[in-house]
């Protein structure tokens, strides 16, 4: 069996909302302070430490701001169930849907200053919970975030590695240790450096005290337990090879998985439950993307093979829960597997009383990404393209949608050099808001399935507040006449493979009126901003007055001799519309479209002077102009 869902009620930020698990790893993914850390405490207080020394207490802060006078409630459903674990969850199960429930509540009793125990109960209807012990096996290891694996390793305390010992052997393997090192500490007794530091000593001593009442001194060990003498060993560490050296010597990232490997020995405990939840908090801290991607797949590794037979002993299921930050490990899982958070505002609840005073909170919501609206061909894409970079959306507030690479890199330059450049606080403020904000390069005109993931609605909360996209009209050219001069072939290494016009998927044609229908059928027709083109980007920068001269200076950047093509380009009635012509012409590309718009980009930044179109004017304003603002009435 595995956990499959846990309702959060009136706990931190986590008022009241439902978290769905897989049943081998989960990732919580979301930006700071949106409650990641919260729902990894409540899976703690829900089930039992796997070592009693780790337990989590709960306290009265816990409770939700503005419900403190609330009980809290924490109930986790477990599904999967196998026939023997059926019989020995009689008491919790449902009969019909065959899963198991437990509740722990702590209830609220105005008495601040007693220790909160906890009400359990079990079953669907919230029963006694009759047989505790079987409650008990649904366990969990807790890493912590922010560890400092070189001093908790390397330090003479050194608790970790007692622990690890006393997990891998057992009782009479210490003491038959213990006695060996006793042993071998005696005999270092009558070593010349001890004896003869001890008749100095001894000689000094007698002068001191022979007279009154002799004294005598022995230099030696003390019999050892094994918490004193683990101080004065050390884990050491570093490649094949290569003779092990402190951890101080080790990078962070080595000493941090090294850390890991001893918090997954506790692990091998687990055989002895039926599921026992891993959760992990920040696994990225201190390493590498390559880094990341071996210690995620070795964690579900250990999630999907932990299983086995459970007719003669505990199932010892595995199943890891994380909160990461690292877009790496998002993009690598899948969205099945990632449960974005979202903190949103509310306004507490009012109580006997209206009162002009209450106050505005956070409050966490969970958003499965497997639940969203996506059809199979949407979710198969989101899938293949959710790499590094698209992932980056998972953690973003704000989100600017682009066709490719021309947009990504121009839009940040046009910001922070054209639109805001003033000295002052005021574009100096709107420069970091706009910084704030996450481009993703589609890679071509499909928006429709990142729509559906950014805008779809799932236990009444979205991924995004608002979505501004950007896409280019091109339209189609009538009776469109060949141009009257040769276009120029492009230099050797000019052809971009990710800057053609033909597309990705050449039936994906999503235009303004369809993006906007598609955010109207999803609910969320007021979510949406499209800018759109009239005919491609390089062409609409064109048209305002002025910029021929930036977007000259870019093309002959590229091809140095052909100013008569520039010309007769800016000389037409609508250069825009004729520049736009010789764009369309596939067979010999006038451009490269991600070179132009680099060389575009750094005459920009070298303060040329340039007018931002409306449409992009107004894409970037959006984005910098969302707020949330909570309404009366939220949260009751």
């Amino acid at each position: 069996m595995f956990m499959s869902r846990m309702r959060v009620k009136n706990f931190r930020s986590c008022r009241d909302m439902v978290v769905e698990f897989q049943s081998d790893i989960t990732l919580l993914v979301g930006e700071n302070n949106s409650g990641k850390s919260n729902v990894i405490e409540a899976l703690r207080l829900a089930t039992s430490p796997l070592n009693p020394r780790s337990a989590r207490w709960f306290d009265e802060a816990d409770r939700s701001h503005g419900c403190e006078d609330q009980d809290v409630e924490l109930g986790i459903e477990l599904h999967g169930l196998t026939p023997m674990q059926q019989s020995q969850y009689l008491t919790a199960l449902d009969v019909r849907s065959k899963r198991a429930y437990f509740t722990t509540r702590y209830r609220f009793t105005g008495d601040a200053t007693r220790q909160r125990r906890p009400v359990y109960s079990a079953g669907p209807t919230n029963g006694p919970d009759a047989e505790p012990e079987k409650r008990e096996q649904i366990t969990h290891v807790y890493l912590a975030p922010l560890r400092d694996a070189q001093r908790e390793l390397g330090s003479a305390e050194n608790s970790r590695l007692v622990r690890v010992i006393q997990q891998l052997t057992s009782e009479g393997e210490r003491d038959i240790f213990l006695k060996k090192a006793n042993i071998a500490f005696e005999e270092l007794r009558e070593d010349p450096v001890l004896t003869k530091t001890s008749e100095a000593i001894q000689g000094h001593l007698s002068g001191l005290t022979q007279a009154v009442r002799g004294q005598y001194v022995d230099v030696g060990f003390h019999d050892y337990e094994l918490n004193r003498l683990t101080r004065a060993l050390r884990l050491k560490m570093s490649e094949h090879g290569i003779d092990p050296a402190d951890l101080a010597d080790s990078g962070l990232g080595y000493a941090n998985l090294l850390f890991i490997a001893t918090v997954v020995l506790e692990l091998s405990r687990a055989k002895d439950s039926e599921l026992t939840l891993f959760l992990v908090e920040e696994p990225e801290a201190h390493l590498h993307p390559q880094l990341q991607a071996v210690l995620l797949d070795y964690l579900q590794e250990q999630a999907r093979g932990s299983a086995k037979d459970d007719r003669q002993e505990p199932a010892g299921r595995i199943q890891v829960v994380a909160t990461t930050h690292s877009a790496h490990l998002a993009s690598a899982v899948g969205i099945d597997n990632v449960v974005a958070l979202r903190s949103s505002p509310v306004v507490d609840p009012a109580g006997e009383s209206e009162s002009p005073s209450r106050r505005v909170r956070n409050s966490t919501q969970a958003v499965p990404l497997r639940r969203l609206p996506l059809d199979d061909r949407s979710r198969r894409k989101i899938n293949q393209y959710l790499d590094a970079t698209r992932a980056a959306l998972l953690f973003a507030r704000k989100v600017i949608l682009v066709e490719g690479i021309a947009e990504a890199v121009l839009l940040p330059v046009i910001a922070k050099h054209c639109m805001y450049k003033g000295t002052g606080p005021e574009d100096a403020a709107r420069r970091r808001e706009f910084q704030a904000a996450t481009i993703i390069n589609v890679g071509s005109v499909d928006f429709r399935p990142y729509i559906e993931l950014l805008l779809g609605e799932t236990n009444g909360c979205r991924l995004l507040d608002q979505l501004v996209v950007i896409t280019d009209a091109d339209p189609e050219i009538p009776d469109d006449p060949a141009p009257a001069e040769p276009s120029p072939s492009p230099a050797e290494g000019d052809e971009d493979a990710d800057e053609q016009d033909a597309e990705d998927d050449s039936t994906a044609w999503n235009r303004r009126s369809d993006l906007l229908a598609l955010a109207e059928q999803l609910g969320a027709g007021d979510r949406l901003i499209v800018a759109e083109a009239k005919y491609t980007l390089e062409a609409d920068i064109l048209a305002p007055e002025g910029n021929d001269k930036v977007l000259g200076a870019a093309y002959l950047t590229q091809h140095k001799r052909s100013q008569k093509h520039w010309d007769a380009i800016t000389a037409a009635d609508e250069p825009a519309l004729a520049f736009y012509k010789r764009l369309r012409d596939k067979k010999k590309p006038f451009i490269s479209k991600g070179e132009f718009a680099h060389d575009v980009a750094l005459l920009l930044q070298d303060g040329e002077p340039f007018t931002v179109p409306d449409y992009l004017r107004g894409a970037i304003d959006a984005v910098i102009s969302t707020t949330t603002t909570p309404q009366p009435g939220d949260g009751e």
